[in-house]
C-alpha cells in the first residue's frame, strides 16, 4: 500500500495544530505575553507528539514524520523559550519510543528547532516575510539531513533522504506560511478592535437579529453599561426603554430588509447621567462575500455642540437685525478697500455736517476730507500736510483695531470703535458718549475735591496729619537724594485746655484758625508746608532750609502771634502764645529718617513748654545737644 495517505494525514496533523494556536490566538490575546510562548510551545509539542506516533514507514525498519516542520515553526515564530520547551516535549517523546534510531531522532529535534532560532535571531524585532520561512525551511531540511548520518543504518538510499528532506521542506513552508498569515489577520483584526474600541464616537455592529456582536466604549457610556463586553449578545430591549428601543429595531429592521444606508440621522437621546445631548447617527447594511446582508453597523456621533452653535447663530442672527434697528448707536462696515458697504440711520444721524454724504459706495478718504472741509470735526486741522496727514493717520485705523472719542462742531462727542475681520472688512461703530464725557467731567471735578477733602483739615483749611505724612516721607527721600538741609517746626498753643474752658469751643476753634493762618503767612516759600499735627499742634516742613533759618522762621511766627495780641485770660501774659520746637537735619546728614526728625521736634518742643512757654527750643538731630533758645 502507498505511504502517502498516511504522509497525507500527518501534514493533515501539521496543519491542524497549526491553524488551531494560530484561531485560538487572537481569542487568548488576554494572557500576558509572558505565558503565551509557553503554551504555544506546548500545543505545537503536542502536534510533534502526535506527528511522531502517525511516522510513515518509508522501509523496513525506517519511520519519517514531519515533527521537524513544527519543531522549525514554532522556533522560528516562538523565539528560544518555545523552542527551548518544545524540544524538550518531542525530544523527551522521542527518547520514551526507543529504538535504533533514538540518537539520531533526538539530534533532528534539536537540529530543526536551532534552524528555526537561527533564522528568529536573525529577524529580530523585523516583520516576518515569506523569505523567512523558506530560508528557516530550507536550513532545517539541510541540517536534518546531515542528521540522517547519525542513523545506524548505512545503506539509506540518496532518493529516501531527498524524500524526507522534501516532505520536511514542504510541510515547514506550509505551516509557517499557515501562522504568518493567521498572525496578519490577527494583528489586523486586533488593530480594527483597537480602533473600534477607543474611537470617540459610539459604535457598534449588529447581527439579523438587533443583537450587539462589537460595541466600543463610547457606546457602553452612552447605553449606561460598565463596558462593551455587557453589550455583546443584547439588544436595544436589555439597555434602553421599550419604546426607545422598538423604534430602534423597527428603523434596522427596514435598512436590513431594503439595503439602503441610514446617513446622519439627528436625534436626541438622554446620557446614562441624565443629560440631554444630540446625535448624527449613520446606521449601513453589512454583507457577506455572497451579497447577503448579515447584520448592520452603526456609528452616532456628538454634535451637541455644533447644534448649540446653530441654535446660538440663529439667535445672533435675530439678536443683530433687532439691535441694527433699534440700537441707538451707529453701525457701520467698509471694504477691504476703504468703500463704505452699510450703515445704519443712526449712523448717519450721529455726523451732523457729514451725514449725508456717508451712503454705500463712498470712499472713506472721501468721507475724511468732507469733515474737514464742512468743519465737523474742530480739532481737525484744515489745511497743508498736517491736514493729509490727518486724513491718512484716521484712514489706517480701518486696518487696525481702535477707538476715539471725537468732538464734534454740535458740542457732542462720538466714540468710535473700529474693528477689523478676518474677511478683510472693518465694522465701525459710533456712540454718542456726550452724557459720559460730562459725567466724566462732573466726576474729575467730584474726585479733585474729594482729595483735597481727603488732604485737608476741616477746622483749618491746612493740610491734615495724613497728608503731613506723605510730605515729609518725600522731603526725606528727596534731601536725602540732593543731599540738602531739612528743618521742622512743631508748635503748639499754650494753655489752650484753659482757652476752651473759658471761652468755649467755638471761641477755640476760632483761635485756632487764627493760630494757623498766622503760622501759614510766615511761610514765604511754596516749597514750605503747613498742616494741622493735632488738637491745637500745628507742624511746618521747612525744605532747603538749616537751623538758622528755621530758627528765624519760628521766631518770625511767635513775634507775629504775639503782636496780634489774641486775647487769653488764662494765660500768663495776657494773649495767646505758643510753644515751638525745631528740628534740622544739616547737608552732611545721610541717614535720615521722618521719625526721628518728628521725635527730635517733638522733644525740642517739650523743653521749651518745660522752659516757661512762649518761646522757641531748636535742635540739631544729629547730635541732639540745643542750639538755642529764647523768650
Amino acid at each position: 500500500m502507498s505511504n502517502w495517505p498516511l504522509v497525507a494525514g500527518n501534514m493533515a496533523v501539521v496543519a491542524l495544530f497549526v491553524l488551531l494556536w494560530s484561531r485560538s490566538n487572537y481569542w487568548l490575546k488576554t494572557i500576558p505575553r509572558l505565558y503565551r510562548a509557553p503554551l504555544f510551545a506546548a500545543i505545537i509539542g503536542l502536534g510533534a507528539i502526535a506527528s511522531m506516533s502517525m511516522a510513515v514507514e518509508s522501509r523496513p525498519g525506517v519511520f519519517a514524520d514531519l515533527r521537524i516542520a513544527l519543531l522549525t515553526v514554532v522556533a522560528l515564530f516562538g523565539g528560544w523559550p518555545a523552542a527551548l520547551i518544545t524540544a524538550l516535549i518531542a525530544g523527551s517523546y522521542r527518547l520514551m519510543m526507543g529504538g535504533l534510531g533514538t540518537g539520531a531522532g533526538v539530534i533532528a529535534v534539536g537540529l530543526a528547532s536551532a534552524s528555526g532560532l537561527f533564522v528568529n535571531l536573525l529577524v529580530g524585532t523585523s516583520t516576518f516575510r515569506l523569505w523567512h520561512i523558506v530560508a528557516a525551511a530550507l536550513i532545517a531540511a539541510m541540517a536534518t539531513s546531515v542528521g540522517l548520518l547519525a542513523l545506524p543504518i548505512t545503506d539509506l538510499p540518496m532518493s529516501d533522504r531527498i524524500w524526507f528532506a522534501a516532505i520536511n521542506l514542504v510541510a515547514t513552508v506550509v505551516a509557517g506560511l499557515v501562522y504568518l498569515r493567521a498572525w496578519h489577520l490577527s494583528a489586523e483584526r486586533e488593530l480594527l478592535a483597537a480602533a473600534l474600541a477607543h474611537a470617540p464616537d459610539y459604535a457598534f455592529v449588529k447581527d439579523l437579529h438587533g443583537k450587539f456582536a462589537a460595541a466600543n466604549e463610547a457606546a457602553a457610556r452612552l447605553l449606561g453599561v460598565a463596558g462593551p463586553d455587557q453589550l455583546i449578545g443584547r439588544d436595544n430591549f436589555d439597555v434602553e426603554p421599550f419604546e426607545r428601543a422598538q423604534a430602534q429595531l423597527d428603523g434596522e429592521a427596514i435598512i436590513m430588509a431594503s439595503g439602503e444606508p441610514q446617513l446622519e440621522l439627528e436625534e436626541q437621546l438622554t446620557d446614562a447621567d441624565g443629560t440631554q445631548r444630540w446625535y448624527a447617527t449613520t446606521k449601513v447594511p453589512l454583507h457577506d462575500v455572497g451579497g447577503r446582508i448579515i447584520g448592520l453597523a452603526g456609528v452616532s456621533r456628538d454634535i451637541t455642540e455644533t447644534r448649540l452653535l446653530q441654535q446660538e447663530v440663529l439667535q445672533s442672527r435675530d439678536t443683530l437685525s433687532y439691535a441694527l434697528a433699534e440700537m441707538t448707536g451707529g453701525l457701520a462696515m467698509y471694504d477691504s478697500e476703504g468703500r463704505l458697504v452699510f450703515c445704519n440711520e443712526q449712523y448717519r444721524d450721529g455726523f451732523p455736517l457729514t451725514g449725508a454724504l456717508r451712503q454705500p459706495g463712498t470712499h472713506y478718504r472721501d468721507i475724511l476730507q468732507a469733515v474737514i472741509d464742512t468743519g465737523e470735526q474742530p480739532k481737525a486741522p484744515t489745511e497743508g500736510e498736517a491736514a493729509a496727514e490727518w486724513i491718512a493717520d484716521r484712514y489706517a485705523n480701518l486696518q487696525r483695531e481702535s477707538e476715539d472719542e471725537i468732538y464734534l462742531s454740535n458740542d457732542r462727542w462720538m466714540q468710535v470703535r473700529t474693528r477689523p475681520t478676518s474677511n478683510g472688512t472693518t465694522m465701525v461703530v459710533a456712540i454718542d458718549v456726550t452724557l459720559f464725557k460730562q459725567a466724566e467731567q462732573e466726576l474729575h471735578t467730584t474726585t479733585d475735591h474729594l482729595k483735597h477733602l481727603v488732604r485737608t483739615d476741616a477746622l483749618t483749611g491746612l493740610l491734615n496729619r495724613r497728608a503731613f505724612d506723605d510730605a515729609i516721607d518725600a522731603e526725606i527721600r528727596r534731601t536725602s537724594r540732593a543731599g540738602t538741609p531739612l528743618s521742622l517746626l512743631i508748635v503748639d498753643v499754650d494753655r489752650f485746655k484753659a482757652y476752651n474752658d473759658h471761652y468755649g469751643h467755638l471761641a477755640g476753634d476760632e483761635a485756632l484758625r487764627q493760630v494757623s493762618q498766622l503760622l501759614k503767612n510766615s511761610l514765604k516759600r511754596p516749597a514750605d508746608v503747613v498742616a494741622r499735627f493735632g488738637g491745637e499742634e500745628f507742624t511746618a516742613i521747612l525744605p532747603d532750609t538749616d537751623e538758622d533759618g528755621a530758627y528765624l522762621v519760628a521766631e518770625s511766627f511767635r513775634r507775629a502771634l504775639a503782636e496780634a495780641h489774641l486775647s487769653h485770660a488764662n494765660s500768663d501774659k495776657g494773649y495767646i502764645t505758643v510753644s515751638v520746637g525745631v528740628a534740622t537735619y544739616m547737608a552732611d546728614t545721610a541717614a535720615r529718617s521722618a521719625l526721628d526728625l518728628i521725635e527730635t521736634a517733638d522733644g525740642a518742643l517739650y523743653s521749651a513748654k518745660a522752659a516757661g512757654r512762649d518761646r522757641v527750643f531748636g535742635t540739631r538731630v544729629t547730635d541732639s545737644r540745643r542750639l538755642r533758645t529764647t523768650a
